[in-house]
């Protein structure tokens, strides 16, 4: 049975971190719609490699205009980072990486070389000076076009950036959509989840991967 739920977030429900309900809506744990996991990669102030772990962001645009839209942390490294050069990187890292992918968590000090302490490969972009990450098999060189606050005096804005060089794995060109796909190996964040009923929390958040892709088209 389908049941109406109100957006406002009830009285009963307890956070299990401080600000958990104040950086992310309450909504994010009750729909838990898994997004793609990504790597947005910069320069600090410094030079240093800057590499932000992100599941907030789509790519979309016409012919000409394909671009890439991030949701960034006004307090962020990546939001200054972009709005002082104007441009970085998006990689789509396989599940065999992600040790490497949370260790950019740690290694976020200004000085800190935070692809290459993680583990990861520095490697040269073609279009803008911002860092790619070798181990991802997708990588997309991006240049700012516009940004936003997503409301007023919210703290998440928007950045979307026009796609300026694509750098791809063969293994990632197959032309089988199954085949690219299990080359691929992408991560999904899979948010822990909240009981509207209850308030009642499952948790933690854990990473998805396709399991199955189905050819419903005539070939």
């Amino acid at each position: 049975m389908k049941r109406e739920i109100a957006i406002t977030q009830p009285d009963y429900l307890v956070e299990d971190w401080p600000g958990k309900y104040q950086v992310f809506s309450w909504l994010e744990y009750v729909i838990t719609v898994p997004n793609p996991i990504f790597l947005v990669t910069t320069r600090k102030a410094n030079g240093a490699p800057n590499a932000n772990l992100s599941s907030w962001g789509l790519l979309l645009g016409e012919q000409g205009q394909y671009s890439s839209l991030l949701a960034l942390l006004d307090n962020s490294h990546t939001y200054a980072n972009i709005l002082r050069e104007g441009e970085w990187c998006v990689g789509f890292p396989a599940f065999e990486t992600y040790p490497e992918c949370f260790a950019t968590i740690r290694h976020n000090a200004p000085d800190d070389d935070e692809i290459t302490q993680a583990g990861f490969t520095l490697e040269a972009a073609q279009t803008v000076s911002a860092p790619r990450i070798a181990e991802c098999s997708v990588s997309l060189e991006c240049r700012l076009a516009w940004h936003r606050p997503l409301y007023e005096s919210s703290p998440w804005h928007l950045f979307v950036g026009r796609i300026t060089h694509l750098a791809m794995d063969e293994a990632a060109m197959a032309p089988d959509p199954v085949t690219r796909l299990q080359a691929l190996e992408l991560m999904y964040n899979v948010r822990s989840t909240v009981d509207p009923r209850t308030g009642a929390q499952f948790g933690p958040n854990s990473l998805g991967l396709l399991s199955r892709v189905e050819k419903i088209f005539p070939g």
